[in-house]
């Protein structure tokens, strides 16, 4: 069986990341944390921490359990959806790689991400 999950950054909603940086770079043992700005969200890459920061609304549309990096993108989404999930969006060009957001028969909603190898 191949292994189709790379890693798994856990999605943390914070009132703050200015205020919430420094618990997760030392939980993670890391000195850098890029932070990626977009209308009404900023996001923080912490290891393997994603922090979210943003209003009610927008932090509605982006919660989800983790954010699955994937090797094969299309692979996992079909793993998904083989054992009675769904795909709720994309797959849709993102940041850096691409993405389809996926729900498992339960209802838990993940993000599958796949960044090509340049």
């Amino acid at each position: 069986m191949n292994n189709l999950i790379d890693s798994i950054s856990p999605r943390i909603e914070v009132s703050s990341i200015t205020d919430a940086l420094s618990l997760y770079q030392g939980l993670a043992g890391v000195d850098e944390a890029p932070v990626l700005e977009f209308p009404g969200l900023r996001l923080a890459v912490v290891g393997p921490f994603l922090l979210i920061e943003g209003d009610a609304q927008t932090l509605e549309k982006m919660r989800r359990e983790a954010t699955l990096h994937v090797n094969d993108l299309e692979a996992a989404v079909g793993h998904f959806v083989k054992e009675g999930g769904s795909v709720i969006d994309g797959p849709t060009e993102a940041a850096g790689g691409v993405r389809t957001i996926v729900q498992d028969r339960d209802g838990n909603v993940f993000e599958c991400f796949h960044r090509p190898v340049t």
